[in-house]
């Protein structure tokens, strides 16, 4: 199976780093990248062919960078996870789709689980913030496979010592997300 994974925002935080913590010096997008990477060796090891790109993806790509959707339609990706932070005051993760019933809800349904247990087992105050549809993000309209948007948490919360200490138990979980996504898939081919 093929993977993409998008750590969302500029490599390099330039131009457009993300949320941003300066007390604790964190950026999402060095976040991102760093679960993204993790992420994607978990499931290299689990049989998976992984590609990964960081890039500037606003609400519409802009030119001067390579657009994450063409690249993942181009490659023939069978799953899209695009990796971000939130901000805003609140605590714990949520997760983007297309269509909540489709095969894109059931990838984000699948994540959302294995990252809310994996992180309510070392935080009991991380929330299950859901699945939810956002039909106008780009990562999540344009792109031919079904694709899943998880914020990891709040970078501007208590949830920053999750984001600082435990971003490979957060990787590790996104994985095992996307491989219980892809079993559940070839169960319901097999059935």
């Amino acid at each position: 199976m093929n993977v993409f994974i998008n750590p969302g925002h500029a490599a390099g935080g330039n131009p457009d780093p993300g949320c941003v913590n300066t007390a604790e010096h964190l950026r999402e997008c060095d976040i991102a990248l760093t679960v993204g990477s993790l992420a994607g060796k978990f499931l290299e090891a689990a049989g998976c062919q992984v590609k990964l790109l960081q890039s500037h993806n606003l609400a519409t790509e802009s030119p001067a960078y390579p657009s994450v959707t063409d690249e993942a339609n181009r490659w023939l990706a069978d799953v899209f996870v695009s990796i971000h932070v939130n901000a805003g005051g609140g605590r714990g993760a949520e997760s983007f789709c297309y269509w909540k019933y489709g095969a894109g809800g059931r990838l984000a349904a699948c994540i959302q689980r294995q990252l809310v247990s994996a992180m309510q087992a070392i935080d009991n105050g991380y929330l299950d913030r859901d699945v939810k549809e956002r039909k106008g993000l780009c990562v999540l309209r344009e792109t031919y496979m079904p694709a899943a948007l998880v914020e990891l948490g709040f970078i501007d919360s208590e949830d920053v010592r999750l984001l600082k200490e435990h971003q490979e138990d957060m990787a590790r979980a996104v994985a095992r997300g996307v491989t219980d996504y892809l079993q559940e898939s070839l169960e319901g081919i097999k059935n």
